[in-house]
């Protein structure tokens, strides 16, 4: 979990000037990917680290503080009828699957995430667009 951070610390700090409220945003850097969407000052964070760049380090999902960078430990993503715990690595034959159906989803309908009494609305918007889409040409780190 800790690249997570690490990743979610970067995005948050290096590209955030640059994120638009409530677009899907698409991020390189040594030889990684990362996807991730602001809305009510939390980033929801999609770590793609590749063969090229992490080869050892799984994919992940993960919530944050655009204000001070801070992890939330524990929430819940709902969208398209499906329900995820997080933050959550691939790595396993369950967090491959969640992964896959997860951007899946994300590119099919709204997500609504909730942590802390506190219910934040991710739009598909430019999703479908930017969320990679698993086949020949996916990068991101699985098992």
């Amino acid at each position: 979990m800790k690249f997570l951070t690490m990743g979610v610390l970067c995005a948050s700090l290096c590209i955030n000037a640059f994120a638009a409220e409530g677009k899907w945003i698409e991020g390189y850097g040594q030889g990684n990917l990362e996807y991730f969407i602001d809305a009510k000052g939390v980033r929801l964070y999609i770590a793609c680290p590749t063969q090229d760049g992490s080869a050892d380090t799984p994919s992940g999902v993960s919530l944050s503080f655009l204000n001070n960078g801070k992890d939330i430990e524990k929430f819940t993503i709902e969208v398209n009828g499906f329900s995820y715990e997080g933050p959550f690595e691939t790595g396993s034959r369950v967090g491959d699957n969640n992964f896959l159906s997860l951007l899946e989803n994300l590119r099919k309908a709204d997500a609504v995430v909730k942590f802390s009494k506190t219910s934040v609305k991710f739009p598909k918007s430019n999703a479908a667009k930017v969320v990679p889409v698993y086949g020949k040409k996916f990068s991101c780190n699985l098992s």
